[in-house]
């Protein structure tokens, strides 16, 4: 049970084959997307601060103007790291910055494969939390949020909807929203009953619908929102009117 179909991944490598190297090996992989292959730690400031979710960074130690090791120490890195080196004299700093993996060049796409079953490994183990943790939030009537590098708490009476949008989720509510990168077939499993999905691109508060206009539903806001055709027979069933 994933939060989260693909991994955002970087590649930190001063030289071009490593990075390119990486990239290939990381296409028989479907659960991670490179977004980002970098030169030099100094090229990686703009992405970092956008607010673009990365979960994985491929880190060379050894390069110009500032070292892996000097990078992990002047920042606060939350995605997973796994080390790429020339040098094993550096094992021990893997250790110190608990990496996940430390892999030594020339880098054989056997010893890489099974650094990425032990992210994978690790990743999965980590989501499955962070899924019981908002499932705990669920009981006591609000939900906790990251958008970008922040936090939110939402009570459920407060929030009106939640739309598709691409590969994230749009929580519509009253005077904010907020948007979390979620799936709606997993988020519907993790509301109350007192919301429900009524299209593939939708999810409502069903305190918050007005009326209906055949197959479009009208809230109190007069938003209207489309009833899916797989999702009608549960809908009015539900709702009867």
């Amino acid at each position: 049970m994933k939060i989260k179909s693909t991994y955002n991944c970087i590649i930190i490598d001063d030289e071009r084959f490593a990075r390119e190297l990486i990239a290939d090996y990381l296409k028989s992989f479907s659960e991670f997307t490179v977004i980002g292959k970098y030169k030099s730690t100094l090229l990686t400031r703009d992405v970092l601060k956008s607010g673009t979710p990365i979960d994985v960074i491929f880190l060379d130690i050894q390069m110009p103007y500032e070292t892996g090791i000097e990078f992990l120490k002047k920042n606060t890195i939350k995605p997973k790291v796994i080390f790429t080196t020339a040098y094993p004299e550096y094992a021990l700093d893997g250790y110190n910055f608990e990496v996940v993996d430390y892999l030594l060049k020339p880098i054989p796409e056997k010893r890489f494969n099974k650094a990425i079953q032990k992210l994978i490994r690790i990743l999965d183990t980590e989501d499955k939390a962070k899924a019981f943790e908002y499932t705990e939030l669920v009981r006591n009537q609000f939900i906790k949020l990251k958008s970008g590098t922040l936090e939110h708490k939402i009570f459920f009476n407060e929030l009106i909807r939640i739309q598709a949008d691409g590969e994230y989720a749009r929580y519509i509510a009253t005077n904010k929203t907020f948007f979390v990168l979620a799936s709606l077939k997993k988020i519907i499993t993790q509301l109350p009953d007192s919301f429900i999905q009524v299209h593939r691109s939708h999810i409502v508060a069903m305190s918050e619908i007005k009326g209906r206009e055949k197959y479009t539903l009208i809230l109190n806001d007069l938003t209207q929102i489309p009833i899916g055709k797989t999702y009608r027979t549960k809908v009015l069933k539900q709702l009867k009117f």
